[in-house]
């Protein structure tokens, strides 16, 4: 069992070992498979409850022939929640890390561990990057969006909508570049970012229905015996969407440092309580999108606090809402509430999401009033919450 560690906590030496792993894989030749791949399945995997399925399963494929280079290599996830207020600061995206910024009239990537390399498809060109906006990044989405999405959303259709056109589309949006077009995984933010959104689905699947797969498929309504779109470039050998519910069961080998383990029985099936499909108790671990404990820690009980002020917050985050009131809350973090400055308040107001740009809609296909209702939802709860007594600890 690999655990997919936070990109956060990973050292100069992990991020250099990764490197050498992802030269390998560019010589071989792999990281165009896979770019090319995506670029012929997209229109399959996009806008429909695929989504998840397909790109689980494309990750851990992308590993899988990483570790035939390297048997410990592992996909990091990349929690963008951590850097949504100003996310062209973040660690991540440094010159040890992925890099910044492109450079000149190509937006050529210069400097990471993918600095100045060539990408092979398609056609030869530069690894591009062009922050939207300008040299900075228009906001990113905040934990407390996802946390609300984990917790209130009950369908899995639902929830795709709220993830695929609001966290997934505004990183692409963010770095630019081959990011921002149908091949980016040439990109190894790619890999990074969908592995954060794998890790989201896994914490929803915990909340509510483990095996909760409905909405729209590849052909007509989503059902667990579809199979994941593939093709000659990245073969799953017909795998259906059965077998990728579930991590720790069939060739769902991994786990995530910040989300619950896999459950210690295969999961019921049916309009049964929670607890009795997945076979365990909705744990608070999986309440939050945040990958920071301490935050956690601290969005739970200021959320809490929220309540009493504004009973209507329950219904957007319904499990921190079920916490029963003896439930222990550290010292240091009520003390740090208790001694919150107005001048604090401020400075931790919750942003806007950045929208997603008309290009994005059309490259998707996506049904633009639907997308745009989405955010214009997305932006109502950042200022339910920003008007409330709540302080976002992000």
């Amino acid at each position: 069992m690999h655990i997919r560690r936070s990109a956060h906590s990973l050292s100069p030496d992990e991020w250099q070992q990764i490197g050498r792993v992802l030269a390998q894989m560019h010589d071989s030749g792999d990281i165009d498979r896979f770019a090319r791949a995506h670029q012929a399945l997209f229109e399959s995997v996009h806008g429909s409850t695929t989504f998840f399925p397909f790109h689980r399963k494309f990750v851990q494929e992308f590993e899988d022939i990483g570790r035939t280079f390297d048997p410990e290599f592992t996909v990091p996830y990349w929690d963008s929640t951590r850097d949504y207020r100003s996310p062209e600061s973040s660690p991540i995206l440094r010159g040890t890390t992925l890099g910044g910024n492109g450079q000149g009239s190509n937006r050529c990537l210069r400097d990471g561990i993918q600095g100045s390399w060539t990408m092979g498809f398609p056609g030869d060109h530069c690894l591009r990057r062009a922050f939207n906006n300008g040299n900075s990044i228009l906001p990113w989405v905040p934990a407390e969006l996802i946390s609300s999405y984990i917790q209130s959303d009950r369908f899995i259709s639902r929830f795709r909508e709220n993830i695929e056109y609001g966290i997934h589309g505004a990183v692409h949006l963010g770095l630019g570049g081959d990011a921002a077009t149908r091949f980016a995984p040439n990109d190894f933010f790619f890999f990074m970012h969908h592995a954060n959104i794998d890790r989201l689905w896994w914490l929803w699947q915990n909340t509510h229905n483990m095996l909760d797969y409905n909405g729209p498929g590849t052909n007509g309504e989503a059902s667990l015996s579809d199979v994941i779109p593939q093709n000659n470039d990245v073969s799953f050998g017909g795998a259906r969407a059965a077998s990728v519910m579930v991590l720790g069961y069939n060739s769902v080998c991994f786990a995530y440092d910040s989300a619950p383990g896999p459950p210690a029985q295969y999961p019921g099936t049916g309009n049964t309580p929670n607890r009795l499909i997945n076979n365990i108790e909705p744990s608070a671990l999986a309440f939050s999108g945040a990958s920071d404990p301490a935050g956690f820690g601290l969005e739970i009980m200021r959320m809490r606090r929220a309540f009493t002020e504004d009973s209507s917050l329950k219904e957007y985050f319904p499990g921190v809402a079920a916490i029963g009131p003896a439930r222990e809350i550290d010292t240091d973090l009520e003390k740090n509430f208790d001694e919150c400055t107005c001048k604090e308040r401020k400075a931790k107001k919750l942003l806007y999401p950045a929208p997603m740009s008309e290009m994005w809609i059309s490259m998707h296909g996506f049904d633009a009033q639907r997308v745009g209702q989405i955010h214009r939802d997305a932006c109502l709860l950042v200022d339910k919450l920003n008007n409330s007594t709540y302080v976002s600890p992000y």
